[in-house]
């Protein structure tokens, strides 16, 4: 098969929700050959170059000589090689640091690290190929990845660094497992695992051979389409935002403006000088609505919060946090003994745990062993108010 606009990866596919965002980045004869980095892909390439480092040590078993001076200079090294990410540094070292206490709970030696992966498609069907082979249909890479002893499980890893929590079984990796499952075709079940690198929270997901067949066909049936695609007109999503055109897409434009230095604004309406009392009374209405729907949206989002997990975006996310601060440190140091206590008698590793801040102690409050939920929600202290809201990032 010979694709136009190929080889497919899943954010290729993703991209393609919008055909004017697709067309700029991969079709348009006149585009970039090079985008600059944007902070989230910049932060995320270096949280992946710096986490290798750590999985190699985990490997060997060695990841109690890694220190913070190790940390930093694989930091460093890696922000220079991704300079948008120079603004997330505090967040990356202290990603690291939980990597380092809170491993993969399943890390075999002979573990596969950055593993590239492609696969064609030729008259026999599909086959393993390289991932910089031109004539790949699909190519993906897998952050950690292990294969049975007996050839017929698979178990993959894939690093996520956003502030947002999202469900195991994403089409990102459902088109991993799909990948895996053509270039080890004797793989019965794959299991991958997303890794929430700011959370140190794994949460996984199995692929059965059943489940892979209809994924194969969501995955072929968006490539034929986007092959044939004629009309590039833009799509509004709620992944505008993340978009590196959109300054400059038409569609957007009737929506948002921006100023010379990119800082957008509600697109122009005729101005009250022009218009006089009816443009005035329009404007009137206009924001009457705008208000009301804007009511409506922060109180379905803030019942999604509530029942999830904080919500970010560019610059900003949205959680619930107290009006009046606990000091977590003090927290650590008053209840350490206590809580590490409760873990013992509750038969869990205590290291899994090693600091508590209001994100880690809801995580630990979730949890399914009632004993110990019990016994920490009547140790553990509870906020009396809090207020829920976006804050700067």
């Amino acid at each position: 098969m010979k694709l136009k606009y190929g080889p497919y990866s899943p954010s290729r596919l993703d991209t393609a929700r919008c055909p004017y965002s697709f067309f700029r980045q991969y079709v348009d004869p006149d585009r970039s050959k090079t985008h600059p980095e944007s902070v989230p892909q910049a932060r995320g390439s270096a949280v992946h170059e710096v986490f290798e480092q750590i999985t190699n040590y985990h490997k060997a078993g060695q990841s109690k000589g890694i220190n913070m001076d190790d940390i930093r200079t694989w930091t460093s090294k890696a922000i220079q090689r991704h300079p948008a990410a120079y603004e997330d540094t505090g967040a990356i070292l202290e990603m690291a640091r939980l990597y380092v206490e809170r491993p993969p709970k399943v890390l075999t030696s002979d573990a596969e690290v950055e593993l590239r992966m492609g696969v064609k498609m030729t008259d026999t069907g599909f086959e393993e190929c390289s991932y910089d082979d031109p004539g790949a249909i699909a190519r993906g890479r897998a952050d950690i990845m292990m294969v049975s002893d007996d050839m017929t499980e698979a178990l993959v890893y894939d690093h996520k660094t956003q502030p947002n929590i999202e469900d195991a079984d994403t089409f990102q990796m459902s088109f991993y497992a799909w990948v895996i499952s053509k270039t080890h075709p004797f793989l019965q079940k794959i299991t991958t695992i997303l890794h929430f690198a700011r959370y140190g929270s794994y949460r996984s997901y199995e692929w059965t051979r059943e489940d892979l067949a209809a994924v194969e066909g969501e995955i072929l049936t968006k490539i034929q389409t986007i092959e044939g695609t004629e009309s590039w007109t833009a799509i509004p999503h709620e992944k505008c935002l993340y978009c590196p055109f959109k300054t400059s897409c038409p569609t957007f434009a009737e929506i948002i403006k921006f100023d010379d230095n990119g800082k957008p604004s509600v697109a122009r309406f005729m101005t009250l000088a022009e218009g006089g009392m009816p443009q005035a009374v329009k404007t009137a209405g206009f924001i009457t609505l705008l208000e009301e729907a804007l009511e409506n949206l922060k109180k379905e989002l803030k019942t999604y919060v509530s029942l999830t997990s904080p919500v970010a975006i560019p610059g900003r996310i949205y959680e619930f946090r107290a009006k009046e601060g606990i000091d977590w440190d003090k927290v650590n140091k008053k209840f350490r003994k206590q809580v590490y206590e409760v873990f013992d008698e509750c038969g869990i590793d205590p290291k899994e745990y090693m600091g508590f801040s209001q994100t880690l102690s809801k995580e630990i409050l979730q949890s399914e062993n009632e004993k110990l939920c019990k016994k920490l929600g009547e140790l553990l202290p509870r906020k009396t108010t809090t207020e829920f809201r976006g804050y700067k990032l």
